[in-house]
């Protein structure tokens, strides 16, 4: 008996295109400013946040970037029971991103204590942290404990 894949191998590709068509991109911002108001804000236009605790891995996800044509957010916090995406995410970083200050002559000690603290770390076993500041240049600060 021979089955024919040609059929079931239609019904599959169609059903992934329709599953992802359906998902959209729900990091996306819809309500932020333009980049050049988000970059005198914020003094960067992208920041990847990743950092464990002793006892969550991924304890705090966070990622903000702002282009011409499009802002994503994404923000988890584990300790505080926070998974939000798009504007709720943007909504909820914005201060703390105001509050940051972040320039790019900071000292990766300062970098990550103003970081931990805006995002209530005490203490973690590994951070990772990659801004790209308003004028392009992009650095990235990594401690492990």
């Amino acid at each position: 008996m021979r089955i024919k894949k040609f059929p079931l191998l239609g019904i599959a590709l169609i059903s992934t295109v329709l599953l992802l068509g359906a998902c959209g991109d729900k990091e996306e911002v819809t309500e932020a400013p333009d980049k050049d108001a988000a970059q005198s804000e914020f003094g960067f236009q992208s920041f990847e946040l990743d950092v464990d605790t002793a006892d969550q891995k991924d304890a705090i996800d966070a990622s903000f970037d702002i282009d011409i044509s499009e802002t994503e957010a994404e923000y988890v916090n584990q300790l505080e029971s926070i998974n939000l995406t798009g504007d709720d995410a943007y909504a909820e970083l914005e201060p703390i991103f105001k509050e940051l200050g972040l320039t790019k002559d900071m000292s990766k000690d300062e970098v990550i204590e103003k970081v931990t603290q805006a995002f209530g770390v005490e203490e973690y076993t590994e951070f990772e942290l990659e801004v790209e500041f308003s004028d392009g240049d992009t650095q990235e600060f990594n401690d492990r404990k």
